[in-house]
This record gives C-alpha cells, sequence and structure tokens, in this order.
C-alpha cells in the first residue's frame, strides 16, 4: 500500500510539472504571437523604406489608386517618365510652332479649348467613379497618384501658358514656356537622382535640382535669344520683343543669367500652395517682364 501512495504522489508531480512546462510554453507562443519577431520586423522596416523610396515627392498616396503606377512603379510612378517626356515636348511644340510662323493669338484659341475640355472630363471624372475608373486606366500613366481626387496638372499647366500668352510679349512667352518645360523638368530629375548627395533647402528643394534648373534656363535664353531669333529675324520682324541688344543695357549674358535665376526660383518657390504647372509660366514672365523694363534705355 505505502509503494501504490508513492507511486500516485510521484504521478501527480509529474503530471503538475507538465502542466506547468504546457502553460509556460502556451505562455511563450502567445508572447511571441503578440509581439513581432526581429525578422518580421525587419520585413515590415523594409517594406515601408521601399514604399517611401517608390513614392514621389509630390505623390505621397500609396501605390494602388493608378493601375499603371502599380505595375511600373519606377518607370511611371517614381521616375514619371511618360509625364516627363510630355513635359519636355512641349517646349519643342513651342520652338516648332514658332518656325512656322504661327503666332500666339493663334494658339491661345487651341489652348482653351483644351482646358475646357479638359476640365470638363474632370468634373466627370469626380461625377460618376465608373467613368473616372476608365479614364484612370487610359491616361493615369500621366497622371500622378495624388491627382486621383485632385484636378489633372495639365489644367494648370494650359491655364499658365493662356494667362501668359495673353499678357505679354512674344519672346517673354516662349521664354517661360521653356523654363516651365525644361528647367522645371530637369529640376525633378536631378533633384530626384543626386539631391541626397547635396543640401535641401525650402521646400525640401534640392541643391542638385535647383542648378540643373539654373543650367537649363541659362541655357534656353542663350539658345532663344543668342540663336533662334537672330537666324529667323523675318519671322519676328513686325513683332515687338520685351529683350533686343539694342533696347536694353542688358547684355545677352546678363539676360542668360537672369533667366537661368529666375527657372530655378520659380520652380522652387511655392505661392500659396497654388500648382508650380501654373506659377512658373507666370512667375518667370512677371519677373522677367519687370527686369526687362527697368533695364531698358
Amino acid at each position: 500500500m505505502p509503494k501504490k501512495s508513492d507511486n500516485s504522489v510521484s504521478e501527480r508531480e509529474s503530471i503538475s510539472s507538465s502542466r506547468r512546462s504546457n502553460l509556460q510554453s502556451n505562455g511563450n507562443i502567445k508572447r511571441t504571437n503578440s509581439h513581432s519577431t526581429p525578422s518580421e520586423a525587419n520585413r515590415k522596416i523594409s517594406s515601408k523604406k521601399k514604399v517611401q523610396e517608390i513614392l514621389t515627392p509630390r505623390s505621397r498616396s500609396p501605390l494602388g489608386l493608378i493601375p499603371s503606377h502599380k505595375n511600373y512603379r519606377y518607370f511611371i510612378h517614381k521616375y514619371e517618365v511618360p509625364r516627363k517626356f510630355l513635359h519636355v515636348s512641349i517646349g519643342f511644340l513651342t520652338l516648332a510652332l514658332y518656325y512656322r510662323g504661327i503666332e500666339l493669338k493663334q494658339v491661345t484659341p487651341v489652348l482653351v479649348f483644351l482646358l475646357v475640355s479638359i476640365v470638363l472630363l474632370d468634373i466627370l471624372r469626380f461625377k460618376f467613379p465608373g467613368f473616372s475608373k476608365y479614364y484612370i486606366k487610359a491616361f493615369g500613366f500621366l497622371m500622378r497618384e495624388s491627382e486621383v481626387n485632385k484636378w489633372n496638372g495639365i489644367v494648370f499647366y494650359l491655364l499658365g501658358l493662356i494667362i501668359v500668352f495673353l499678357i505679354f510679349p512674344k519672346d517673354i512667352s516662349v521664354l517661360s514656356v521653356l523654363l516651365l518645360s525644361w528647367s522645371d523638368t530637369t529640376a525633378s530629375t536631378f533633384g530626384r537622382a543626386y539631391g541626397h548627395l547635396t543640401p535641401k533647402f525650402f521646400r525640401n528643394k534640392s541643391l542638385a535640382g535647383s542648378f540643373a534648373a539654373f543650367l537649363t534656363g541659362l541655357l534656353a535664353a542663350y539658345l532663344l535669344y543668342g540663336l533662334i531669333f537672330p537666324s529667323t529675324s523675318e519671322l519676328i520682324k513686325n513683332v515687338e520683343l520685351a529683350w533686343t541688344p539694342e533696347s536694353s543695357r542688358l547684355s545677352l549674358a546678363g539676360v542668360s543669367l537672369i533667366s537661368g535665376l529666375i527657372g530655378s526660383a520659380a520652380e522652387a518657390v511655392d505661392v500659396w500652395g497654388l500648382d508650380d504647372n501654373l506659377t512658373i509660366p507666370v512667375i518667370s514672365a512677371v519677373v522677367l517682364y519687370s527686369t526687362y523694363a527697368v533695364f531698358a534705355k
């Protein structure tokens, strides 16, 4: 009998010890489930970094709103190659129209028609989700994801050109288009590629991007005033220009330098949160016109 009781006591002790070990193991399981393991945490951090790298400075919305951005996250979403190609091509199209002798007053009605059309399409987009789905599927590769629920950037682009064409002389209008088309694009391209290597300043702009915009604006002014206008004098024979070597105390080098500075500053400055497709050409035109007036003979 005593032996049997000893065996039962030992059995009870072994059962209780096994229960304690099971409870401890279950507790460890719960604790490990309630908190991410180091490898899981690292995976989460790395995924966040990837998303932050893919998102562009002006497009903070997550991937997925535009299918083409998700499928071509670097070519379209991060580097915006199709959008930049369209942006740059506007400058070359402007020069091509100039060489054909087409005046600004002939271009402006076309721009107004395009502006009204795109505004109406955007209104339809906002009102009807079904239409928005097909619109974004067709033209999403030219949009930013931040524009899905906002006005398309081309609206401000066209509005800026219309204002400049209606108010300012031909040379200032053409140069403002080149600053918008080329300087803004080079600033964005070089800023994203090399901005992490240079200091940042106002609106998180990088020195690399601003310097690229400066050089592009300088070259654009020299191309227009130093090469194109002198070689096509018959096209501007009856056109009043805001700057000519005969009417200004500014030299060609001075005009080019000022244009580079204007292109760089207009791209960097923030005017009441307005889209820079609108502010760059308008600011450039206003400052150029004022500068030429100050240095007029």
